[in-house]
């Protein structure tokens, strides 16, 4: 299972965590975990991009992290759409993707 998780401070984005295996296919093979990476990598391409400084970006084996170090409304509407984006893979996939999203306090 892959496991998607948002965190969000009054309403906004605040980390993101990408992590698990789908185990949809073989090694190879699993187009499930090809478009979560592919989706993950164009995230952190984006807000390093567009926001340099905003995040702090960390990619290691089988897990993403961002981490909003200063907020701006672009960087909220680059989160806003990778929601998007990881619902419809968790909608199309939902046996291999989960995506959370909880509000913690200030």
């Amino acid at each position: 299972m892959i496991w998607v998780k948002f965190q969000t401070r009054n309403d906004a984005f605040v980390t993101l965590d990408v992590s698990g295996h789908a185990d949809f296919r073989e090694e190879g093979q699993d187009i499930v975990c090809a478009a979560v990476s592919l989706s993950s990598v164009g995230l952190l391409n984006a807000i390093d991009e567009m926001e340099p400084d905003s995040c702090e970006l960390i990619k290691e084996d089988n897990h993403i992290r961002v981490e909003v170090l200063q907020d701006s409304e672009k960087l909220q509407t680059i989160l806003t759409a990778f929601y998007h984006v990881y619902k419809t893979l968790e909608y199309r996939f939902r046996m291999y993707v989960r995506v959370r999203k909880t509000e913690v306090k200030s």
